[in-house]
Formats: C-alpha cells, structure tokens, sequence
C-alpha cells in the first residue's frame, strides 16, 4: 500500500494485491453496503489521512474507489470544517464602536474619562486587532456621540456587534470607559 499526499486535503491511496488480499477485500458495487467492507476502508482511511499529515476530524469525507486490474486506487478528499453556527442570545438593543489599534482607543478612552461623561454600562472587547466600545444600552448621551463620532467608527450591524461580543476577546467587562479611563490620568 502507498499513500501520496495530492493536496492539503487530497490523499491517495494505492491497495495492490497483496493489500487487497490481506484485508479481504473486493472492490465491486456489491460490498459497498457491507458493514465488514466498510470498517476496513475506514480504517484504511484514517491511517492514510495520519499518515499524510490530513485532519479529518469533524469533517466531511468523500472516499472513490477504482479497480485497475488487480489494485485499488482510493482517492480521499477531506472538505473544510464543518463551521457551527450560533445565535447569541436577545440581550436587548446596544450600540459598538470600532476604535481602532491602541493608541487610539486608550487616547479616546481618556478623553470620554476626562469630559466627565456619565456612561455606565459599557465593555471593552479586542476583535480581530481592533479594539471595540460596546454600549449596552441605544441611547448615548448626545456629548458622548459627538466624541466618538471623531475617533471611532460605529458599527450599527446588530450582528457586527453580536459578533465582537461572542468572539472578541473581553478587556474590561463592566464600566471599561470609568475603569480604564481612571487609569490614564
């Protein structure tokens, strides 16, 4: 038996003879159904697929097989992940603001902190190298969205929002604009 590594996620596998005659196998359309012919191909699959170097953990595979005189090719192809989806939970209205790399979200976070605007249920998220303001409330007072309308982009995607809570690493879960900007002065 020899394994050959086509792609990132294609693996072929040759059975000669010997193979063949080893594990008792018949390649026709008859066996497919076999509960016995089945457990061997998988089996033969996973050592391939190890022995590539190809992940086939919770992912869909398409196994072909094809008798050329007395071997068997097997050709393996492994599909992308299987990607979960979910749904966040209502959590009610809120309102996300993109600030940016670092520097701009620390100089914004302190020049809210140093305005003295009263803001209370906020959070600080890091999603994808971009730091994030969440307001859990629609209503921002109207000083606080001049500000942020300077430095910051909002995002008024619900699922853009949903998606830097879920995924985005948190910073400061409660009142971050008070708990960071105190620090900053």
């Amino acid at each position: 038996m020899t394994v050959n590594r086509l792609s990132e996620n294609t693996v072929l596998i040759v059975l000669y003879t010997k193979d063949m005659h080893n594990l008792s196998l018949d390649i026709n359309d008859d066996n497919s159904g076999d509960e016995a012919f089945r457990k061997t191909i998988t089996k033969i699959m996973k050592y391939a697929c190890a022995k590539a170097g190809v992940d086939i953990c919770n992912r869909k595979v398409d196994i072909e097989a094809l008798p050329f005189e007395n071997e068997c090719y097997l050709l393996i192809t492994v599909h992308e992940k299987i990607r979960r989806s979910f749904r966040k939970k209502s959590t009610g209205e809120c309102v996300c603001y993109s600030l940016g790399g670092s520097g701009n979200f620390l100089d914004t976070l302190e020049r809210i902190y140093r305005q003295n605007i009263c803001c209370n249920k906020n959070s600080a998220y890091l999603y994808n190298d971009n730091y994030y303001i969440v307001f859990d409330y629609p209503n921002i007072p109207k000083k606080l969205k001049v500000l942020l309308s300077e430095y910051a982009e909002k995002s008024v995607d619900k699922i853009e929002s949903a998606r830097v809570k879920e995924n985005g690493r948190v910073i400061c879960a409660d009142n971050a604009i008070y708990q960071i900007g105190r620090h900053l002065v």
